[in-house]
């Protein structure tokens, strides 16, 4: 495999959200692709909350690109100058209302790393407690919920679960559980 090389980068987007830049790119046989759209965003965190009874602690909420009310992992950006672990401990906390007593990282791996530049981090969380009630950002309306495992996989398989980054961090999750 060869890397390509950036010839040149022009910003078109830049804010608190995300960064879109679009390169000019030279291949090892020397042609140019241009331009090259990339979309710079921060880190996300994925927590696969478990319960002493086994059941996953999953959350609902609307998602205006798609216009789809999903269910899905808590989890969320990690903001600037934050641990991983901070943010996956802080958007249980802020989402559920919940915080646990065991945190195990379970891996990082890419959005879409064709076009996208930040990780998706997946921390499995036990020893679950509610702590305070749920901090929701004004663009949130989030209700949570614990479902047994194979209610998920029921929820995956209706479409209900539908975001593929969530699907593979509950997948990878539950393979170790």
């Amino acid at each position: 495999m060869h890397p390509w090389r950036q010839l040149a980068s022009k910003s078109l987007i830049d804010d608190r959200w995300l960064t879109l830049r679009a390169d000019t790119c030279e291949l090892h046989n020397g042609q140019i692709i241009e331009p090259y759209y990339v979309v710079e965003e921060p880190q996300w965190v994925h927590v696969f909350a478990q319960a002493a009874d086994g059941k996953i602690l999953v959350v609902r909420q609307y998602r205006y690109a798609a216009n789809v009310v999903c269910t899905e992992l808590p989890g969320g950006v990690v903001d600037a100058g934050e641990s991983v672990l901070d943010a996956a401990q802080r958007e249980l906390l802020e989402e559920t209302g919940y915080v646990a007593s065991s945190w195990t990282p379970h891996g990082k791996y890419y959005a879409n790393p064709a076009r996208q530049t930040n990780s998706i981090h997946l921390f499995i969380a036990r020893g679950l407690q509610r702590q305070a009630e749920k901090t929701l950002d004004a663009s949130e309306d989030i209700t949570e919920s614990f479902a047994h495992p194979s209610e998920v996989k029921a929820m995956i398989t209706s479409g209900e679960f539908s975001q593929s980054l969530h699907i593979a961090s509950f997948y990878m999750a539950l393979d170790q559980v």
